[in-house]
This record gives structure tokens, sequence and C-alpha cells, in this order.
């Protein structure tokens, strides 16, 4: 285990605003993977989720001096791929401007809100997709956590694509129906985008 591996994100992100490459590597490990699973809730297209989460990390490498340690790195996140979507849906192009966006915007109304949104939305998703039928929930996190193609299940589950798509169908419209009877209006349209 590395030094960096037992440092707290805010510990990191001290380093990172000094120039720590390594700090930035074990951010990206940390995170890059839950940000591309976060990012495909809103892009069914694989390529528009890794550009988003490619964006956001070299946003955050070239805003490294300004990064307060002091707020929540997940937060950070989070709203960086809301504010991408946002931008991505507004200018309908491959890619997003991320610097049109005031660094003070991705923190607004404290980390402390946004964060415990997110990890409200993140335990009430996981306890809904624990309420799918067996085969729905494994093709679900595969697919939509894991990032598997429809292709690598089926391989790996013995089941025909078509089964797996129909699997990754009817789980996302029952689990996007069950957030949307959860959330409040301001998540709408997060819930109203979701896969």
């Amino acid at each position: 285990m590395s030094r960096l591996q037992t440092k707290s994100d805010s510990e990191l992100l001290i380093c990172l605003r000094q120039g720590d490459i390594k700090a930035f590597d074990e951010l990206y490990y940390r995170y890059a993977k839950k940000v591309m699973s976060f990012a495909l809730t809103f892009f069914s297209d694989r390529e528009v989720a890794k550009e988003a989460t490619q964006e956001i990390f070299i946003r955050i490498w070239e805003k490294r001096k300004t990064l307060d340690a002091t707020k929540s790195f997940k937060s950070y996140l989070f709203q960086a791929v809301k504010f991408y979507m946002y931008n991505y849906i507004r200018d309908k192009k491959q890619s997003c401007p991320l610097e049109e966006i005031p660094e003070e915007e991705y923190m607004r109304e404290g980390s402390t809100s946004a964060n415990m949104e997110f990890e409200e939305l993140e335990a009430k998703t996981y306890s809904l997709i624990r309420k799918l039928p067996k085969v729905q929930q494994q093709v679900f996190l595969l697919n939509k956590i894991e990032g598997l193609t429809p292709v690598e299940i089926a391989a790996m589950m013995n089941l025909s694509k078509r089964t797996i798509e129909h699997h990754i169908y009817l789980s996302t419209k029952t689990v996007r129906g069950m957030l949307l009877q959860h959330f409040s209006l301001d998540l709408l349209l997060f819930v109203a985008l979701w896969w």
C-alpha cells in the first residue's frame, strides 16, 4: 500500500494544489470509475461518458491550485458531472466548455448539501436495485455500474444479447420509475435523464 492510499481526499487535494502528480493519480484511481458510472446515468453513450470523465479530471488538474481542500471532493465531482451534462444538453455537441463555468459554481450551496444529496440518491438507488429480480439486478449492476456491454454480459451469463438488452431495459425503467417517486422536484431533471 502506497503512502497516498492512506491519505484522505482533503490531504490529497493539499498535495495536488502543490502540483503532486501522484496525489492526482490517487484521486483519479479512487474516483474515475465512479465518475464514469455516474456520467453513464446521464449519457447512454459510453464514449460521451468517458469524454465527460476525462474532461472533468483534466479540468481538475488545470484548476488544481484553486481547489478547496476543506470541501468535499466527491461533491465537487458530482457537481462537475451535472454541469457537464447541462452544458452538453445546451450545446448539443460532443465537448463541454467547462471553463465557461466559474469554479465557485461547482461548490455552490455548500458541499455538505450537495454531498448529502448525492449520498441520499446513491443509497436510495442501490436500495431500489436490490429490489429488482435477481437476474435483472445482476445485469443492471454489470451494465450501469461496472460498465460492461450487453455482449460481454451475455457471454458471462450464458444468455443471448437480446435477453440481456431486455433485462437492461426493464431494470432501467423500473429503477427510474421508483426514483421518480422518492425525490424532490429539484432532482426531477436529474432523474428524468437517468440512464
